[in-house]
């Protein structure tokens, strides 16, 4: 089947009602759907003389009527737009009522939440830039060793190769937001729907996603333990980003902790940035990790020396891929070259 865009179709005898949201509607959604709004009572009746599949009807009371005149034609969703709700409206099961005169954000909200859900081959919406996503941890048992900082690195450089990022706090404290450029923190539903998935929770997810340089999940105010998210939910959310197919890369900042469970999950990963530092101490902890081999994913791995905190020690070169050098400022190891290399390496 030939792909094509998600299809609306909005009718409304109205146009003075429809200017209000006419606009910015075409804005919103001219890339992903083709729109076609019709306030001719008598074009309603030539438009449905003919078989027509639409995804999203977004129809007035009157023009409605029993909605027997739909029976021929394929449609996904109907919004009902009324004057008021009433006790003795019945509808069927794809028939949404809405109050005609909602804010526009609002009915905005219930549009966003169809075409989300309109997203298989058999819908007939194209599923347009799909992405074959790759996910990168950045793990490392050395506290304080710069962690957070190479995934906002690695998804500034990842970005300059035209790759759509998103970057995943998944250390309890969630560290990595203190480089986020606001204070903005998910909401608490977010929590509920990732430990209740149902139908909503992508857009759920979205809805708490931080766009700057870079998206980020929003940080959740409380702690991830303290709001009873474990592994599971990190790993079911994780597994959602992937399904969607809407970024090339998700960056996870694994923290310190790597427990049996969690490295289980990680083996679905498709690269590993093991960060390690240049002293003594960070090269006990290391060689304490690698004598448990199985706690590490199975997938690439890419082994990086942090060398701000070092005490003189030194790394053969043929065992790490390269080396971040020391900063005065952390803004200005972001752009430090080894992320570039890093980053054409979990592209290829």
């Amino acid at each position: 089947m030939e792909n094509r865009k998600c299809h609306i179709v909005i009718i409304d005898q109205d146009y003075n009602y429809l200017r209000t949201y006419e606009e910015e509607l075409i804005r919103k959604y001219s890339v992903s759907a083709e729109i076609q709004i019709i306030t001719d009572p008598g074009y309603v009746d030539a438009y449905f003389s003919t078989a027509q599949d639409i995804d999203l009807l977004i129809i007035d009371e009157d023009s409605y009527g029993d909605g027997e005149f739909l029976r021929e034609h394929t449609v996904g969703k109907i919004f009902l737009m009324v004057r008021e709700i009433r006790s003795d409206l019945t509808c069927h099961d794809e028939v949404k009522v809405l109050l005609k005169y909602m804010p526009a954000e609002e009915l905005f909200e219930q549009v966003d939440r169809v075409l989300l859900r309109v997203d298989t081959p058999a819908s007939g919406l194209v599923e347009k830039n799909k992405k074959n996503t790759r996910v990168v941890g950045v793990y490392s048992p050395i506290g304080g060793c710069g962690k957070s900082l190479v995934c906002v690195a690695l998804a500034r450089k990842l970005k300059m190769l035209d790759q759509k990022v998103l970057l995943l706090a998944c250390d309890p404290t969630q560290s990595m937001s203190v480089y986020y450029p606001s204070d903005v923190h998910a909401g608490e539903e977010l929590a509920e729907k990732l430990k209740n998935p149902d139908d909503d929770t992508y857009w759920t997810i979205l809805q708490n996603i931080g766009r700057d340089e870079v998206s980020y999940l929003l940080p959740f105010e409380k702690s991830l333990p303290s709001m009873n998210i474990t592994h599971r939910e990190i790993e079911a959310l994780i597994r959602t980003l992937i399904n969607k197919q809407d970024f090339d890369f998700i960056i996870l900042d694994i923290g310190t902790t790597l427990s049996h469970e969690i490295s289980q999950d990680l083996n679905k990963i498709n690269s590993l940035i093991l960060l390690t530092e240049t002293n003594v101490i960070a090269n006990k902890k290391m060689q304490k990790l690698l004598h448990d081999p199985d706690l590490l994913p199975k997938c690439d791995c890419i082994l990086v020396a942090n060398e701000m905190h070092s005490d003189g020690m030194r790394l053969s070169r043929d065992s790490i891929f390269g080396t971040i050098a020391p900063y005065q400022h952390w803004e200005e190891a972001l752009d430090d070259p080894v992320f570039y290399r890093i980053a054409l390496k979990v592209t290829e």
